[in-house]
């Protein structure tokens, strides 16, 4: 028959006798734990569960296919369980620890933080709410991808003539000479990280030192600055809640996670294997 040539049959096959030979010789496992009761807290869970995924509550005849698919799933969950199917199961493993972190961060989301507490976390860690800081300029490129003394004689040349306030010809290139209320996060993108920071330091209206960048040296003129600012809580005060929740579900896992680790002797075998031979 082609059924018997059928790898999941054999799979089927084998897993049958695998589960009446454990309990053959452990009669006893079946009998642990063998009441199961559906009670109505539970089909009421089963159907709600129905009616979120069909947006409709279920038939007389559907809820008693669910009741009997949950009565199946746990006989074989309590049954894998007793054969310790779970042991050393790196899905399994994974699968309850996101299940307990997720209780953790469920545990975290019906904490609700005062007013006060969000206040202080904005003001502990502003560099995640503050509005970007925005520049208008003006710069003047000069390409050091040649000799540095050709590059530095240039430099001079064109400092010379913005102090003159003559006509500037820099070096060719796609950069803009012109920026307009460009973010600190653009800039930075642009010409490099650290270049916003120094461009804050350049007094406003007057040509600056020459600033060096990823792609070169530029001299710049600024004519508008807006520094960063930290806004109001009443205006970001749903982001500052969620980050505070991520905030404190990291340090409640932490103080989780030390806790536990007390009821545990941890032996990582390298460690212990190096610190005998080095008393050997």
């Amino acid at each position: 028959m082609k059924l018997l040539k059928e790898p999941f049959f054999h799979f089927v096959v084998i897993g049958a006798l695998l589960f009446v030979t454990y309990l053959w010789v452990n009669p006893a496992s079946m009998a642990d734990d063998a009441e199961i009761v559906v009670d109505a807290g539970r089909i009421e869970q089963l159907s709600a569960r129905f009616e979120r995924t069909w947006n409709r509550k279920p038939s007389e005849e559907e809820l008693k296919g669910i009741i009997d698919n949950f009565i199946v799933e746990e006989i074989l969950y309590r049954q894998a369980l007793a054969m310790g199917l779970d042991s050393n199961d790196s899905v399994i493993r994974r699968r309850l620890r996101q299940k307990l972190e997720f209780l953790t961060m469920e545990a975290i989301s019906l904490e609700e933080p005062s007013e006060a507490d969000l206040q202080h976390y904005l003001e502990e860690k502003p560099e995640l709410f503050q509005t970007a800081a925005r520049f208008s300029f003006e710069q003047v490129y000069i390409n050091t991808d040649q000799p540095e003394n050709n590059w530095k004689a240039q430099v001079d040349v064109v400092k010379e003539q913005l102090h003159k306030g003559e006509q500037v010809a820099g070096s060719r290139s796609l950069i803009p000479v012109q920026f307009e209320q460009v973010t600190d996060f653009e800039i930075n993108r642009i010409f490099g990280n650290g270049f916003a920071e120094h461009l804050a330091e350049v007094p406003l209206n007057q040509w600056s030192e020459p600033l060096q960048s990823g792609l070169g040296v530029h001299l710049v003129r600024i004519s508008a600055y807006q520094p960063a600012t930290l806004p109001p809580l009443a205006a970001v005060q749903k982001e500052v809640l969620r980050e505070w929740r991520n905030s404190r579900n990291q340090q409640m896992k932490a103080q989780l996670l030390e806790q536990l680790r007390t009821n545990y002797t941890i032996v990582i075998e390298s460690e212990r294997r190096s610190s005998q031979e080095g008393r050997s």
